[in-house]
């Protein structure tokens, strides 16, 4: 979105700019219902907003500030005073931004579907820059532990960790390697702390309805299926988690010799969200193209930077590692040691033995070379 106006260079003389860091209120909105917010705002001034455990917003410094006064308490035509203080910038203009902004907010509150990150604000690129911690921490439960595997109340710490130091996402996977009593546990606490929790898994772990919907109350924002739509059993199963309120990506194999036409229609009627690929023998064959071509026309994102499984890990694009190497994800295994997920991983040390300070530094450190 770029509705909001560049007002700073308006400004005559120097003020205080917001410290960077984290901040975060619990009964905002200033209505019935209480919104959680947590705002990260970087060394840039940039912000990073987390929204009901929903959605992540990447805002332009305007937008971070106006969600800097709504986390001090300020309403709306508060918000517009004081920035209009600040900058003795043009009031009129200013509450317009204000408003906007606001009723903005309010609409991710209400919207269903609604992707995990979004942008607020003009943003030329929302993750150049120098960041605080990393944009989405991948939990893995399953194999490649080198230690004692964490029990619940430790990835509960984990996940109270990575809230602390201001990480707005949290990817799980490997989930069949825990119990569902104790991976509903973990996904309560996830959406008690205000993280965006996503799930990485394949068809076969979601094929109890009264387990999906259990995901679904206990907060589950976002899900990428390793599916295939061809497939009868996995197509039914992905008709009926698009008919819920959760954000669908599907990570299908691509088979060039297949006619998906028919397939996509049903997934497009259905509200399908995103799209990722795996099996790409060739990324110019004419048949994928195509294909990409026809989920481009429907306005639907593909997808290129989700984690795998560990049984399932593989060499991804080059946008990944890219992403990786700014830091902007990390992942943790299933003893609490935090690594940067290249193809061959970069341990970095125990969440559970180490603070964030230290574990970031070291991060930090092997990103600058």
């Amino acid at each position: 979105m770029s509705k909001f106006s560049d007002f700073f260079n308006t400004k005559s003389e120097p003020i205080q700019e917001i410290e960077s860091g984290f901040y975060t209120s619990l009964d905002l909105m200033h209505g019935e219902t209480p919104y959680r917010l947590h705002l990260r705002v970087e060394p840039n001034l940039r912000g990073v907003l987390t929204l009901n455990a929903s959605t992540i917003l990447h805002l332009n410094k305007t937008a971070m500030e106006m969600t800097y006064f709504l986390i001090q308490g300020q309403k709306p035509a508060e918000i517009a005073k004081t920035i209009s203080n600040r900058y003795k910038a043009p009031k009129d203009e200013i509450k317009r931004d204000v408003d906007t902004f606001y009723d903005t907010l309010m609409s991710f509150t209400t919207e269903e579907d609604i992707p995990p990150s979004s942008i607020l604000g003009t943003l030329s690129d929302p993750e150049e820059t120098e960041i605080i911690a990393p944009y989405r921490l991948d939990c893995y439960f399953g194999d490649e532990a080198k230690g004692e595997r964490l029990t619940v109340a430790e990835w509960k710490v984990v996940f109270e960790r990575a809230f602390n130091a201001g990480i707005p996402h949290v990817m799980l996977l490997d989930s069949n390697h825990i119990s569902n009593e104790d991976f509903l546990d973990l996904l309560s606490h996830l959406e008690d702390l205000g993280l965006v929790s996503g799930l990485v898994t394949k068809p076969d772990y979601l094929m109890d309805s009264a387990f999906l919907h259990e995901l679904l109350v206990r907060g589950l924002d976002h899900l990428v299926l390793d599916g295939d739509p061809s497939n009868f059993e996995h197509h039914r199963l992905l008709i009926n988690i698009l008919d819920q309120d959760l954000f669908t990506c599907l990570r299908m194999p691509f088979d060039p010799r297949y006619n998906y036409e028919p397939v996509m229609d049903d997934l497009f009627s259905h509200g399908i969200n995103a799209f990722a690929f795996t099996g790409v023998v060739d990324p110019l064959d004419d048949s994928l193209l195509e294909l990409e071509e026809l989920i481009s026309s429907q306005g639907i994102p593909i997808v290129d930077d989700m984690p795998f499984s560990h049984k399932d890990h593989r060499s991804t694009s080059a946008l990944a590692y890219e992403s990786a190497s700014k830091l902007k994800y990390l992942a943790t295994r299933a003893d609490g040691e935090l690594f940067i997920p290249y193809e061959d991983p970069v341990d970095i040390g125990n969440l559970l033995n180490e603070s964030w300070e230290e574990l970031w530094a070291k991060c930090r450190q092997f990103s600058n070379g």
